[in-house]
């Protein structure tokens, strides 16, 4: 059953920056704020898998905080939590007999220190978290995909039944580690932000069903400079993401360009690519504490014919809040003179 070392999929969005703790862990807690939850959405494939009422679904939600000054008062330190879930990927995601499909969980928990400049213009960043991941899948679909492979039931195909859990569910489940660094350059009217990021150093062990793998590991180094052009609050965003695991890899480049309409609202657009894969449509806006993003993928690989060139689409939401502490004024009190 060698199919099944190819179950474990790694999530990634169009709008990376849209899930930052997910990206890279020393990420949380940069932004302006005292607390940031966010979501992002996205459907793919639905064009090629339509038949059996199912496609590539994946969600991740987030919050991250900045919970306390570091060992210098320019310092900071602040936590991130995030749960992300990867639905019905690949060709073990359903059948015409089974409506569940195969699903990879990903719970993130982590902290970033945060080591500025006094003027808070260059601030590197290290993050740490720790990922637990847990896979499921019917044991049904994998029963079908073993006599499928082998002309008729098989020991391989009893094996998956007797370790499914009670629920009829192949399941497997790890933990590892995730690192980050990012430098940020920070100026009136620009940033520039690059960061780099390594997981499953250690090579955790994927078994479902008798079979097992390691999981090779994964890196992912990501750029961006926010621009103004002129004075008339009009910027432009460059952006690049590589990612590498094992023999695959991919280059995503994007730009953005926007323009600040008032103090409360800023929209932006652009196009991206993600090399041997698809055209990306960006659109996004900021209006007051809330960030909005909307990305569609245009399908240009060799699954283009299939797909008719319907990639996938993505719906995403920021909310960073504050909370402002009441200052304790101590009381005058004037004694008059006598």
């Amino acid at each position: 059953m060698a199919f099944i070392a190819q179950a474990q999929n790694e999530i990634h969005f169009s709008q990376f920056e849209m899930a930052p703790i997910q990206l890279n862990p020393a990420l949380a807690g940069d932004f302006q704020g005292t607390y940031r939850v966010g979501g992002i959405y996205r459907d793919q494939w639905f064009s090629v898998v339509e038949e059996f009422g199912q496609s590539f679904k994946t969600a991740d939600l987030f919050v991250d905080v900045n919970v306390i000054r570091g060992l210098r008062k320019q310092d900071w330190i602040s936590v991130g939590l995030g749960y992300s879930v990867l639905d019905r990927a690949g060709s073990l995601g359903s059948s015409e007999e089974s409506s569940g499909g195969l699903k990879n969980s990903f719970f993130n928990m982590g902290a970033a220190y945060h080591l500025a400049n006094k003027k808070r213009t260059d601030i590197f960043t290290f993050g740490i978290q720790r990922s637990s991941v847990n896979t499921t899948i019917p044991a049904s679909n994998l029963i079908d995909r073993v006599n499928v492979q082998t002309g008729g039931i098989s020991m391989d195909a009893q094996k998956v039944i007797d370790k499914a859990n009670e629920d009829g569910l192949a399941e497997n489940s790890f933990s590892d580690w995730q690192f980050g660094l990012v430098y940020n350059k920070r100026a009136k009217n620009s940033d520039f932000k690059i960061g780099l990021s390594a997981s499953r150093l250690f090579k955790p062990r994927f078994s479902i069903a008798g079979s097992s793998t390691n999981i090779k590991p994964l890196i992912a180094a990501f750029a961006e400079y926010r621009m103004p052009i002129g004075r008339s609050g009009t910027w432009l965003k460059p952006s690049l993401l590589y990612m590498n695991q094992g023999p695959a890899s991919e280059v995503t480049l994007q730009g953005r360009l926007g323009r600040s309409m008032n103090d409360n609202l800023s929209i932006n657009g652009g196009l991206g690519f993600r090399t041997g894969d698809a055209v990306q449509i960006l659109l996004g806006a900021d209006f007051k504490q809330y960030k909005i993003g909307a990305s569609y993928d245009i399908n240009i690989s060799g699954l283009s014919a299939a797909s008719s060139t319907v990639g996938s689409f993505e719906l995403a939401l920021i909310y960073i809040g504050s909370i402002n502490k009441k200052p304790k004024i101590k009381p005058i009190v004037i004694c008059p003179r006598l």
